[in-house]
Order: C-alpha cells, then structure tokens, then sequence
C-alpha cells in the first residue's frame, strides 16, 4: 500500500447499490411514470441511488418544469449559507423580518427578470424540510398555479448559535414565479450571484443582527426544489472547509509549524459513506483535529477528493497522504480519524488482512 502518493483519489465507500438505469432516457421514463402515479416513494428510491442520483435529480426537476407548458409556476430555493458565532448562546429567529426589502434588491439588480407573481416565503427552512416535499405534489402544482399547496407545508426554523466558535449553518428562502416556458426563469435571471449577493448579504446580516452576535448569511444562486438541498449542503460543507483550514492550520503554525495532513474514506456502521481530513504533528500530540464530509447521494467521491486536496494544496499544506483503502467507521484504536503517526501501524493492520 503506497500510503504517501498525493495524486491518489479517495475511493468510495458506501456499499455497491442496485443497478442503475441503463441510460437518460429509460430513467426520464420511470421518473415520469411515477410522478403520473403519483409514486413518490419510487422517485425517492431512484434518488438514493448513488449511481444515478445526481442524473435523477436533474430529470426530475426537468420533468417538473416542463410539466408547466406554456405558462406555470417555476418553484425555486436560494440556499443560505449563515456562519455565526456569538459571545453565548442565543438562537436566530426562523423567518426573514423584511422580505420586501430583499425581493427590492432582487428586482433593483435585475435578478428577478421576466417572472411576474414572483413570490418568495419569509421563512428560513430547513434542507431536511426540502427533502420531504412531495415530488408529485410540485408536479401537480408546475402545471395549476392555482395549487400552491407543496410550499404551505414549509415552516420557519430558528438557528441555534452556540457559545463556542464559529459555526456553518444552512438555511433557504422558498418561492416561485410564473414564467413563460420560453422565457427565462428566475433559476437563470438570477444565476450570477456577482451582481446581487453582496447588497442581499448585508441586508439579511441586518436584518439577522443581535447584540452579541456575529452573522454572515451567504446567498448561493438559486435552485430547482427539488436540487437545492444537495446544493446547499454541498455549499455548506465547502464554507465549513474553509473555517477548520483557515482556523487550524493558524493554530498549527503558531505553534509547531505544518501539520501533516491525512485524507480517508470511512464507511459507517449504517451503510453511509464519509471522507474525513484529519490534521496532526509528530512534535505534539494534542494537536489532532478532524473534518468530516458526508456523502450525499449526488456525490461524485473523486470529484470532492480533488476538492479536499485542492483546498489543502491552496492553503500550502506540504504533507497530505491519501489512504486509498475504505476504512470503518471507527479505527482499532477508536479513533475516529487518522494522524499522521498512526499510518505505519494501518499499513501493517492492511497487510495482514
């Protein structure tokens, strides 16, 4: 096992799934036949299928989309990506205060475009309020703007800041608008964050604002419904990357210089999947810390390796190892990551199985 080769990708280590539909158009097929049914729970199953979950996701939001022909509600989420930290605990309430004053800089920055009736909820929701909207229902609701049912169920959810460090939460602002099929969406109008994510992101810090507390909410471009959990997840797993590099390796530096940097794939004892980071220095071994990435189904697995070491290659980490082997949840030690002092005794523990 050749431990020490930077350029090798992290393997995946959820389990082998079902096979997945033979091609685009056979999938698109099942999806449709089961949005007519109104079979949710076989668009779900088709969703958590990591081979084909990010094509399905895409035909879904597709096949509900074009189900408004002609003119019809195109639903939307722009994610939030809020990192806060405060003096001491306090909780951020779950609704916006001033929607009108956000929907203003939306339509000032051109971001709203051709859409009219556009309408956006001032609740913060949840991803996992997201995940369990109705696929069918949103099908139903694309093509009779009168049915706006699938969004009522959406409610507010406060964000708890803890007293501690800072933290990455995730939140999203949910509506639609009514745009002629030809025409484009508010998904496209508003696809370049550039030209009105700053001005949003100061007026919702001030609206958010609390003594005591520090607050950066992040707008991400905006998604289908169906799309913008994975995408905010993925948004919020990135930024809370960047806050552990950005804080450790300081931390690191200041007191022994580069850490030595290990990547690795885990496979949980309930089947899911994780690749983990993990800092460590052989000059003090208190110095130990992790970051977790859980896998989505949507995941590409060598994509994200190549993200985790790009983002250590940006921050000029010059020891990264990349194990190439899936490893459990929990090592024989219990730890839960790997330092760079416990790769000799891995490779031997490998070699013997």
């Amino acid at each position: 096992m050749n431990t020490l080769d930077p350029n090798i990708a992290l393997p995946d280590p959820r389990p082998a799934a079902a096979p997945a539909a033979a091609n685009d158009a056979a999938l698109d097929a099942e999806i449709c036949r089961a949005l007519e049914a109104g079979d949710d729970a076989a668009i779900r199953a088709a969703l958590a299928l990591p081979a084909q979950s990010l094509r399905a996701s895409r035909l879904l939001a597709a096949a509900i989309d074009r189900h408004g022909e002609g003119i019809g509600l195109r639903f939307f989420a722009i994610p939030l990506v809020i990192v806060a930290g405060a003096r001491k605990p306090c909780t951020v309430a779950g609704a916006v205060p001033e929607l009108h004053v956000l929907r203003g800089l939306l339509e000032q920055h051109g971001a709203i475009g051709v859409t009219r009736n556009f309408g956006m909820g001032n609740a913060l929701v949840s991803a996992g309020a997201l995940d369990a909207l109705s696929p069918a229902a949103l099908w139903r609701a694309a093509a009779d703007p009168a049915q706006r049912a699938p969004l009522d169920t959406l409610q507010p959810e406060p964000i708890m800041v803890s007293g501690s460090r800072e933290q990455v939460h995730l939140r999203f602002l949910v509506g639609a608008g009514v745009t002629p099929q030809h025409l484009p969406s508010f998904l496209e109008s508003a696809s370049n964050i550039g030209t009105w994510g700053m001005p949003f992101t100061r007026e919702l810090a001030r609206q958010l604002a609390q003594p005591g507390l520090e607050i950066l909410p992040m707008p991400r471009p905006p998604q289908p419904l169906t799309q913008a959990a994975h995408a905010g997840r993925r948004a919020q797993l990135e930024a809370a990357l960047s806050l552990f590099l950005g804080n450790h390796l300081r931390r690191f530096r200041m007191a022994v210089g580069d850490p030595e940097a290990v990547l690795s794939a885990h496979r949980l004892d309930n089947g899911a999947g994780e690749l983990r980071l993990s800092l460590s220095t052989p000059f003090d071994e208190s110095l130990f810390e992790g970051y977790a990435w859980p896998l989505q189904p949507q995941d590409d697995v060598a994509e994200i390796s190549a993200l985790l070491q790009d983002a250590l290659n940006e921050c000029r980490v010059p020891s990264v190892t990349v194990l190439p082997q899936v490893l459990p949840e929990r090592l024989q030690n219990g730890s839960v990551f790997v330092a760079g002092r416990m790769l000799g005794a891995l490779e031997q523990d490998t070699l013997k199985h």
